[in-house]
């Protein structure tokens, strides 16, 4: 084979490395981003789903609006 040749195929190698780093790269920051926002979903979901944050919420409410009656009705 032909220094020229060589020098070719090396010269072809490296720029298929180059492209196949640039594409796992661009990949990664796209799985961190989906990562992070899987997280974020995941905690909405979990207290959305979570029971005992709906009654408490319910609980405040519901005291709250009691205060504001007792305060509203005339003496």
């Amino acid at each position: 084979m032909e220094a020229r040749e060589r020098l070719r195929l090396l010269s072809l190698e490296m720029e298929m490395q180059r492209s196949w780093l640039a594409s796992y790269l661009e990949d990664k920051e796209t799985r961190a981003a989906m990562r992070r926002n899987n997280v974020l979903l995941r905690l909405l979901m979990s207290a959305a789903s979570t029971r005992s944050i709906w009654i408490a919420a319910f609980g405040i409410a519901a005291e709250w609006w009691r205060q504001r009656k007792l305060r509203e009705r005339p003496a």
